[in-house]
C-alpha cells in the first residue's frame, strides 16, 4: 500500500530542508560538465572475453569522449570524440572512429573542408594508442589478427548530382590499409571501393576487395589470404564492380560486374559467384543477362540490389528493373563565324543590339520547359512524397533467383509494389503485394495480398487476401512456417502443405493490445520473442507474459506469471547472431512493473520435468536496462539509474548478483542540491486509472509551495526513473526545470477517437488536481509545455481551460485540425489526411464526415475564451508541422487581443538544430515561466515585443562584441 502524502512530506521534508541550506541547485554555467552514458547495444560494450568495457561519455557541452575500462582493476583509457568502438574477436584490440569537437566541425564546414574522421586503435595488452588519419571505414578480420582500414576516396570537382542519379557508374576507389596487428606491418591496396571479410568467425582468413580506378584500368575482384599473405585475382575487366557478398558461414562469394549498352541508360550487371573458395571443389559461375534469350525483354540486372545467398549456397538472389533507353543529348549549336569584320559592322546601333538581346531572351524562355508538377487525384502517392521518394523509386526492383544447379534465372516478383522474401532452408519465398491497395495505403490503411512463390519456377499460390499492415508477417528461422497476425490472432502457414492454422484460437489470453487507442481496425499485437530450434514452437507475448505455442496450434504453455503482479516480461536476445531461442538453455527476460515502474531481469530455466522455472535476479525501484553479455564469456552488464542516481554500468555473473560498478558518471552531482521523483496515481472523468511522473524541485523545502510545469506527450510515466542531465541545448530538460525551482509533472494521456483535445483537457487537469491535493504546489502557478503533438496539447489547454493554467509554452504546435487536414508532412511527403485520421490525432474519419469534431478539437476555435498567456515557437522550415499552424493561432489570438508571443527561428526544422537557437529558446522558456509562475520581472520582449529594426541592431552589437573578443 502506498504511503500517505503527509507522511511523505514529514519524512522527506526534514532532511531536504537541512540539505537545501548547505547546497545550491546547479546553475546554467555549470551544465556543460554533465554527463550521459552511451553503452553500445551489441554485447553491452563488453569485449568477447568479458574483461573490458567500452562506453561513451557524452557531455552537455558536447565535449564527448570514449572510455575503455579494464573491469578487473578499473584502469581506463580515453579518446576525445571517440565513437563506434569495435573489439577484435581475440579481445586484444579495440578500434574506434574519432570525430571532432562541435566547434571544429562547424569551422571545417564553414571553410568547406572535408570532415574526415580518424581511426583510433588501442592495444589492450600494452595500453598503446595509435591514431590513423583519414579513415572512412574499418573492420577486424574474424580471427582478430588483421585490421582493414579504408581511406576516404579523393573528392571530385565534377561529382554527379546524387539527388538526380539513382546510380553512378563511378564507384570511387580509395586506399585500403591492411595491418597485421601482431607485427604492425601494413599492406596497402589501391583503388578499393568495397571490402568484406569472409564470414567464418573461427577461420575467416579471406578478404575480398573490389578494385575500381578512375580510368577502370586494373579493375576487378581480388582476394587476400591473411594466413599466407597471397593475393589472388578472381576477375578483372574494364568494368565497375560492386555488391560484394559472402555467404554466411561459408566460402562462397558473389559480386556484380557492370556491362554497358550505348543505347541504354546505366548498365546491366553480370553476376559472378565462386563457391567453396580455396577448397578442392571450388567452382566459378557467371550469369550475363544479355546472353540469356529468356531474360525479360527491356529489363536489366541492377547494381543497387546487392546479391544475397540462399542458405544452401545453391542460389544467389538478384534484382531486375526496366532498362531505360538513353535520351539523346541536344546538339550544341555551331559557333557563328565572324569573317572579316569592319568598323562599320561593329558600329551597329545600341537599339539594334538591345532588340537582338530581347529576341534571344524570348527564344530562350520559349525553349525552357515549364516547371509544373502535376498532382492528380488518382496518384497513389501524393507529389511531395513522390519527390522525396524519387531516388528509392528509381531503385525499385524485382527479386529474381539465379540457380547454379541448372543455370536458370527465375523472376520471383510480379511488380515493383511488393516485397519478396525467400524462406531460409526452403525452395520457396513469400510475397506481400500491395498494388491493389496502393491508394488505401496512402491514407493510413495499408493492406497486402500474400503469396507463396516457388524458387524453381516463379509460380505463386495466394495465401491470404487483404492482410492489414499489422499482419506481423514473419518467416520462421528454419523456413517451415509463415507467421502472421489477423483478427486479433496469430496464424501460421505451413510452407510445405500450405495449411493455415489459427494457433491462438483456444489460448486463454489476448495477444492484441486491446487498450491501445489506435483508430485503425486491427489494434497492434504484443509481438513475439522468436522461434525455438527447428521451428518446434513460437514464443508469443501477451500483455505481461510469454507463451510457448506449437505451430499447429495444438498446445500452448504460459512460461511466466507476470499477470499476477502486473509485471511485463520480455525476452532479451543477448547474442545478435542467434537465429532461434535455444529452449535447452536459460532465457533472460526483462521485467517492468507497469504500475510500480520497478524494473529488472529474470532468468527462465528449463527443468527436468519439461517445465520452466522463473527466477528474479534483479528487481529494483529504478530503471534497469541495456543487459548485454560478452560473446565468449559468462560476463554480463547492465545500466542502472533513477532521476537522482546518475546512470552507471555494472558488471555481473550469470546470476546477476553482486553487481560491480565499472563507470562513475557525474560524481560532482553531490556538490549540488537535486530533485527526486515520485509516481502519482489519478483517474480521468471516465474512471480510467492513469499515472504521472512527478519530479520535485532541487533542494525541496516542504514549508514552501512551488510553481509547477506540466510537460506532455501521450504516456510518459514509464520514464519515471530516467536521469536527466541538465542542459541549455535540450530546451525541455527535466534536470534544468527542477534546478530552476519548479515541480515537473509528466502525466499520462489516453485518447478517445475524434476527441484528442477533449481527452487532453480531461487527463491533464485530472493529473494537476491530484498534485494540488498533495499540498506541495501553488495551484495558481501551474504552466503547461509541449512540443509537436505535445504542442497541440499545450495550445488546446491554453484555449480551452479558463483560469486553470497561469502560462503555456508550445513548440511547433498543431493548432487547427481543419486547415492542417489538407496539408502535408513535408519531411516525409505524406498527406495529413493519413496522419490525422489514423495517426496521433485519432480522428478516424475525414473532416467532411464529422466537421464538428474537427472544430471541437482545434485550439483556434477556443481563442475567444483564452485566459492563459501563450508562447509559441516555430521553425520557418518545419517539414513536420507546417509553421503556419503556429502563425495562424498567433494571428487569431492577436486579433482577439489575447496574450500571445510567437518565436520564429529562421532556417529551423521541427526541432531546433543550431546551438544559438537552442539556447535562446530554452532561456526564453524560463523567462516566460519565471514571469508568469514566479512573478519575476518581465523581459521587454514579453511585454513590449521586439521590432525587426531593434533586433537587427541587437545582432549588430552582438557581432561587434564577438569581433572585440
Amino acid at each position: 500500500m502506498r504511503r500517505t502524502v503527509p507522511a511523505l512530506i514529514l519524512a522527506f521534508g526534514f532532511c531536504t530542508s537541512i540539505h537545501a541550506q548547505t547546497k545550491s541547485p546547479v546553475q546554467p554555467p555549470d551544465y556543460g560538465q554533465w554527463e550521459s552514458l552511451a553503452v553500445p547495444r551489441e554485447f553491452g560494450g563488453l569485449s568477447p572475453d568479458g574483461k573490458w568495457l567500452a562506453y561513451g561519455i557524452n557531455r552537455s557541452n558536447r565535449e564527448n569522449e570514449l572510455r575503455v575500462t579494464n573491469i578487473a582493476d578499473g584502469t581506463t583509457k580515453t579518446a576525445a570524440f571517440g565513437t563506434q568502438p569495435v573489439f577484435s574477436s581475440n579481445s586484444l584490440w579495440v578500434a574506434y572512429a574519432i570525430g571532432y569537437s562541435e566547434s571544429q566541425e562547424d569551422r571545417m564546414k564553414k571553410d568547406k573542408k572535408p570532415v574526415e574522421r580518424k581511426l583510433g586503435l588501442l592495444n589492450l595488452s600494452t595500453g598503446e594508442q595509435i591514431v590513423v588519419e583519414g579513415i572512412e571505414s574499418f573492420s577486424f578480420s574474424p580471427t582478430g589478427t588483421y585490421l582493414a582500414m579504408r581511406r576516404y576516396p579523393p573528392e571530385k570537382k565534377d561529382a554527379p548530382d546524387a539527388a538526380a542519379n539513382a546510380e553512378s557508374e563511378d564507384a570511387p576507389g580509395a586506399a585500403l590499409i591492411l595491418r597485421q596487428l601482431s607485427s604492425g606491418h601494413d599492406t596497402s591496396f589501391a583503388n578499393v571501393s568495397e571490402f568484406a571479410w569472409q564470414d567464418l568467425p573461427k577461420r575467416g582468413a579471406l578478404l575480398a576487395m573490389t578494385i575500381n580506378s578512375e580510368d577502370k584500368t586494373g579493375n576487378g575482384v581480388q582476394l587476400f589470404n591473411s594466413e599466407t599473405a597471397a593475393v589472388r585475382v578472381l576477375d578483372s575487366a574494364a568494368s565497375v564492380y560492386s555488391g560484394l557478398s559472402w555467404r554466411k558461414d561459408g566460402a562462397d562469394l558473389a559480386v556484380l560486374r557492370s556491362k554497358s549498352d550505348d543505347h541504354r541508360e546505366g548498365a546491366t550487371q553480370v553476376a559472378l559467384a565462386w563457391t567453396h573458395l580455396g577448397e578442392a571443389s571450388e567452382a566459378s559461375h557467371a550469369y550475363d543477362p544479355t546472353g540469356d534469350a529468356k531474360f525479360p525483354v527491356g529489363m536489366r540486372t541492377v547494381p543497387f540490389h546487392k546479391p544475397t545467398w540462399s542458405e544452401d549456397g545453391d542460389t544467389v538472389f538478384l534484382g531486375i528493373a526496366k532498362w531505360e533507353e538513353k535520351i539523346a543529348e541536344p546538339k550544341k549549336p555551331e559557333k557563328e563565324t565572324s569573317g572579316d569584320s569592319t568598323k562599320a559592322d561593329s558600329a551597329k546601333t545600341d537599339s539594334t543590339e538591345k532588340d537582338k538581346g530581347k529576341d534571344k531572351d524570348k527564344k530562350k524562355d520559349a525553349d525552357e520547359p515549364a516547371t509544373v508538377a502535376i498532382w492528380n487525384a488518382r496518384d497513389a502517392e501524393v507529389m511531395p512524397k513522390q519527390k522525396l521518394n524519387a531516388k528509392n523509386d528509381r531503385q525499385k526492383n524485382i527479386l529474381c533467383a539465379w540457380r547454379f544447379e541448372n543455370g536458370q534465372f527465375v523472376p520471383l516478383g510480379k511488380d515493383l509494389d511488393e516485397e519478396v522474401v525467400p524462406f531460409r532452408h526452403q525452395q520457396s519465398a513469400y510475397a506481400a503485394n500491395w498494388s491493389a491497395y496502393a491508394m488505401e495505403r496512402s491514407i493510413g490503411r495499408p493492406a497486402a495480398d500474400v503469396y507463396f512463390v516457388d524458387l524453381a519456377t516463379g509460380n505463386r499460390t495466394k495465401i491470404q487476401d487483404r492482410l492489414s499492415d499489422d499482419y506481423y508477417l514473419e518467416a520462421s528461422p528454419a523456413g517451415r512456417y509463415l507467421l502472421y497476425f489477423r483478427d486479433n490472432h496469430f496464424w501460421t502457414v505451413n510452407t510445405a502443405t500450405h495449411a493455415i492454422v489459427n494457433i491462438t484460437k483456444t489460448v486463454p489470453t489476448a495477444f492484441t493490445d486491446l487498450e491501445a487507442d489506435y483508430t485503425i481496425k486491427q489494434k497492434p499485437a504484443f509481438g513475439s520473442a522468436g522461434w525455438t530450434k527447428d521451428d518446434a514452437s513460437v514464443i508469443l507475448y501477451d500483455k505481461f507474459d510469454l507463451w510457448q505455442v506449437l505451430p499447429d496450434g495444438s498446445h500452448a504453455t504460459r512460461l511466466t506469471d507476470g499477470a499476477k503482479d502486473q509485471v511485463r516480461h520480455r525476452y532479451v536476445k543477448l547474442n545478435p547472431r542467434d537465429e532461434f531461442i535455444d529452449s535447452d538453455k536459460p532465457m533472460y527476460l526483462s521485467l517492468f512493473g507497469i504500475w510500480t515502474k520497478k524494473s529488472g531481469y529474470a532468468r527462465l530455466q528449463p527443468t527436468a520435468s519439461g517445465k520452466w522455472s522463473e527466477e528474479h535476479l534483479v528487481w529494483l525501484d529504478k530503471n534497469v536496462d541495456r543487459l548485454g553479455k560478452a560473446k565468449d564469456a559468462d560476463v554480463l552488464e547492465y545500466v542502472r539509474q533513477t532521476f537522482t542516481e546518475s546512470p552507471n554500468a555494472f558488471v555481473v555473473g550469470p546470476d546477476l548478483k553482486d553487481p560491480k560498478p565499472v563507470t562513475k558518471t557525474n560524481v560532482f552531482q553531490s556538490n549540488y542540491a537535486w530533485g527526486h521523483e515520485e509516481l502519482i496515481d489519478y483517474k480521468n472523468s471516465h474512471g480510467e486509472r492513469l499515472q504521472g511522473a512527478l519530479y520535485y524541485p532541487a533542494g525541496y523545502d516542504s514549508a514552501k509551495k512551488y510553481p509547477m510545469v506540466v510537460y506532455m506527450y501521450e504516456k510518459l510515466s514509464d520514464g519515471l526513473h530516467q536521469y536527466s542531465s541538465p542542459s541549455e541545448r535540450n530546451y525541455y530538460n527535466a534536470g534544468a526545470i527542477t534546478s530552476h525551482g519548479y515541480f515537473l509533472l509528466e502525466p499520462d494521456i489516453i485518447f478517445r477517437p475524434r476527441d484528442p483535445g477533449v481527452s487532453v483537457v480531461d487527463c491533464v487537469t485530472s493529473a494537476v488536481k491530484r498534485v494540488i491535493e498533495m499540498n506541495v504546489i501553488d495551484p495558481k502557478k501551474v504552466g503547461v509545455m509541449g512540443h509537436s503533438w505535445g504542442g497541440f496539447d499545450s495550445v488546446y489547454l491554453a484555449t480551452h481551460t479558463t483560469d486553470f493554467f497561469a502560462a503555456a509554452v508550445a513548440g511547433a504546435p498543431i493548432t487547427d485540425l481543419i486547415s492542417n487536414y489538407g496539408n502535408h508532412h513535408w519531411s516525409s511527403g505524406i498527406a495529413e489526411t493519413d496522419h490525422i485520421e489514423t495517426g496521433q490525432q485519432r480522428m478516424e474519419v475525414p473532416l467532411y464526415e464529422d466537421l464538428q469534431a474537427y472544430i471541437r478539437n482545434s485550439a483556434v476555435f477556443g481563442v475567444q475564451n483564452m485566459t492563459t498567456p501563450l508562447l509559441i515557437e516555430v521553425g520557418d522550415s518545419d517539414g513536420t508541422v507546417f509553421f503556419h499552424q503556429g502563425v495562424e493561432l498567433y494571428n487569431i489570438a492577436r486579433r482577439a487581443k489575447k496574450n500571445v508571443v510567437l518565436l520564429e527561428y529562421a532556417g529551423e526544422d521541427h526541432g531546433l538544430r543550431k546551438k544559438p537557437n537552442q539556447i535562446d529558446y530554452g532561456r526564453r522558456i524560463f523567462a516566460w515561466f519565471g514571469h508568469y509562475l514566479k512573478d519575476e520581472p518581465a523581459a521587454s520582449w514579453i511585454t513590449n515585443g521586439e521590432s525587426f529594426l531593434d533586433r537587427e541592431r541587437e545582432l549588430k552589437m552582438l557581432k561587434a562584441g564577438e569581433g572585440k573578443d
